[in-house]
């Protein structure tokens, strides 16, 4: 399936009566983990079943058994051909982030099942504390026009990250030409993908749908006290889903909404829950809508989400590189400013500091987000064209610190 196909990003409010695509500039979400089941990558896709509505018998997942081809026997969302929009089962709780994860201009839509009578707990710091048996669903889709990016727009992938007993793992599905329903491909998939971007020009994206283990590159952590690797979520962070969303009862704290179903504990008041950068308006209107003073902010989230689940103190590249780009980061050495890479090889761009401030044309962090040179480009999984608003971000809040001599 070589794709010139109708592709876009910038999504849409999930919709009443739970359906959701999710509006999104940004990345990728997969997972390793141990599993009896192999498939075949080679293996011919399986016909899909006619179009399905909202599902509405309960899913029929079990995390401690290996999944099932056909994404659709799953019985937890369905892609509405017709109005080209993902439904779910009602028992998901489709979410929206504050400032989402890029990925080759995709819109993507997200969803979490827990399992009836289980509930997340509140984490200040990191993703939720999520129950054995809960889904964590991401859908990518492409329009063939990000100028009119709710049409003409083809679903491409879903990928699924279980929480079994042993911890969490994850499933790519593709789906087949028909959009009928998707196919479990744990070899991967690259697909050229042809779109016109929203400044009316063409682009082309080399879409990476990861292998299994390549997922683990982003979603590995080093954690406890022998520094274990352990695959994680990225995204479903309280800062991160703390904003408004519309549900099929109307607009709500997707926080709120959570802790209502008694799918949350542990939520304090919502005036002290933190919140990322809301980047809607960064991506509609371009970071002149950036004021001055919430640019370090902006930037910082932006950093976080894109760049941190590698590059922080417990991220597989952090701990070779001590280069911390999370958002709380307080060590401007280990943010970047006037520090050598550890081991960026030949990605430096011929350049010497990760950042000098004032100087965004000598800073490796600025060429490594513009660039699409293999060995270089930034994030390596999940990107193979330049995100223009984030780099233009990234280049900004450097431009805007005062200067430095690095030498």
């Amino acid at each position: 399936m070589v794709v010139a196909v109708r592709l876009s990003l910038l999504g849409r409010l999930a919709r009443a009566a739970l359906v959701a695509v999710l509006a999104a500039a940004t990345m990728s979400a997969c997972g390793g983990g141990d599993s009896a089941f192999t498939a075949d990558p080679n293996e011919p896709e399986t016909p899909g079943q006619p179009d399905a509505g909202v599902p509405d018998e309960p899913p029929t997942i079990d995390v401690e058994q290996p999944p099932p081809r056909l994404l659709s026997e799953l019985n937890l969302l369905a892609w509405d051909r017709e109005s080209e929009v993902v439904v779910y089962n009602d028992l998901a709780v489709p979410y929206e982030l504050n400032t989402p994860l890029f990925s080759d201009y995709t819109a993507k839509s997200r969803a979490i099942f827990m399992p009836a009578g289980s509930s997340a707990a509140y984490d200040p710091n990191g993703v939720l504390d999520f129950p054995v048996g809960t889904v964590i669903v991401k859908t990518f889709i492409f329009a063939d026009d990000l100028r009119t990016p709710d049409r003409d727009r083809t679903i491409i992938e879903t990928r699924l990250l279980r929480r079994a007993s042993s911890g969490w793992e994850a499933w790519p599905y593709i789906w087949n030409e028909d959009q009928t329903d998707a196919d479990l491909k744990v070899g991967g998939k690259t697909l050229e993908v042809s779109f016109i971007d929203a400044r009316g020009e063409p682009r082309t994206a080399s879409y990476l749908v990861p292998q299994r283990n390549q997922c683990a590159k982003c979603h590995d952590r080093n954690v406890g006290p022998d520094q274990a690797r352990i695959l994680t979520p990225i995204g479903p962070e309280a800062r991160h889903l703390n904003r408004d969303q519309a549900f099929a009862d109307g607009v709500h704290n997707q926080l709120q909404y959570l802790a209502d179903r008694g799918q949350l504990t542990g939520l304090p008041p919502l005036d002290e829950v933190p919140a990322a950068y809301d980047f809607r308006p960064v991506e509609q209107g371009g970071v002149d809508v950036v004021p001055d003073a919430e640019l370090d902010r902006a930037a910082r989230d932006y950093l976080d989400i894109n760049c941190a689940y590698c590059h922080d103190p417990f991220g597989t590249n952090g701990v070779t590189s001590q280069l911390f780009l999370n958002h709380d980061s307080d060590d401007l050495f280990r943010l970047g400013v006037c520090k050598r890479p550890g081991s960026a090889g030949e990605g430096n761009g011929g350049l010497t500091y990760n950042i000098v401030p004032g100087d965004p044309d000598n800073s490796i962090m600025v060429f490594r987000v513009e660039t699409v040179e293999n060995g270089a480009i930034m994030p390596v999984l999940g990107r193979s064209i330049r995100h223009d608003v984030g780099a233009a971000l990234v280049r900004r809040w450097v431009a805007a610190m005062d200067p430095v001599d690095c030498d």
